[in-house]
């Protein structure tokens, strides 16, 4: 992968910081690249890059002792939440997203206690306290202490540092959108030196075309079904 994209780009590869373009650097470029593609393909509707969490307990106290959620701990190494699905009587159940401003309008029934959330919010994404992280949090509302929970998500991506390992690609066209991606990386650098920057940027907004006109007919698990017209990006 890494020496196709140094072809496309016309610059030669060195081991040590003697060379113009260091191996070590291509590959953190080539894993970066790679790493936009799958973000790409999760918010364009693709379940190529995501997993879940396995199922868990619904949290069996409230976030505070007057409200009307509770919270669950963001799954570790994700960059994208795609759903969250409730286990209740039998059944599983895709809650619907909200944003967090209006979370406790969701829920106005004089029970105290709900068969099962029914939405969910990402309250917080997370801190940062000088090299330490704490996880975020996400509020499910209402407040149900019955059933399960899994989280779908698209985890982070970790680099291939050995040449030899493989990047794992859905088809040609994600393949294509990586290579260019690289190169424009590697003439934005150099300053274009090899004047590759806008052959490179004019390929890769191609690639990215056809991933979206050759988008599953189901792109997602849920109850609805998102089909691209015949005619997208021609």
């Amino acid at each position: 992968m890494l020496n196709r994209g140094a072809k496309l780009a016309d610059i030669q590869l060195g081991p040590d910081a003697k060379a113009r373009h260091q191996s070590d650097d291509a590959t953190l470029y080539i894993n970066d690249s790679y790493r936009s593609m799958l973000s790409l393909l999760t918010t364009r509707g693709f379940d190529f890059a995501l997993t879940e969490t396995a199922q868990d307990n619904l949290p069996s106290t409230r976030a505070d002792s007057n409200e009307q959620y509770s919270l669950v701990d963001w799954p570790s190494g994700a960059v994208l939440l795609k759903r969250i699905d409730v286990y209740s009587d039998g059944e599983w159940y895709e809650l619907q997203r909200r944003d967090w401003t209006t979370l406790r309008s969701e829920w106005r029934s004089g029970s105290s206690v709900a068969r099962r959330p029914m939405v969910y919010a990402p309250k917080s994404y997370g801190s940062v306290a000088t090299s330490n992280f704490t996880a975020g949090k996400i509020a499910l509302a209402p407040f149900s202490s019955s059933g399960k929970y899994k989280i779908t998500y698209q985890p982070e991506w970790v680099d291939i540092t050995n040449t030899l390992h493989l990047f794992l690609f859905p088809d040609e066209n994600c393949v294509q959108w990586v290579l260019w991606d690289f190169v424009t990386k590697i003439a934005a650098r150099d300053r274009d030196n090899r004047k590759r920057y806008d052959i490179a940027v004019t390929e890769r907004a191609h690639c990215e075309a056809m991933i979206g006109h050759f988008v599953p007919n189901i792109v997602q698990t849920g109850p609805m079904t998102m089909v691209r017209d015949t005619n997208y990006h021609r």
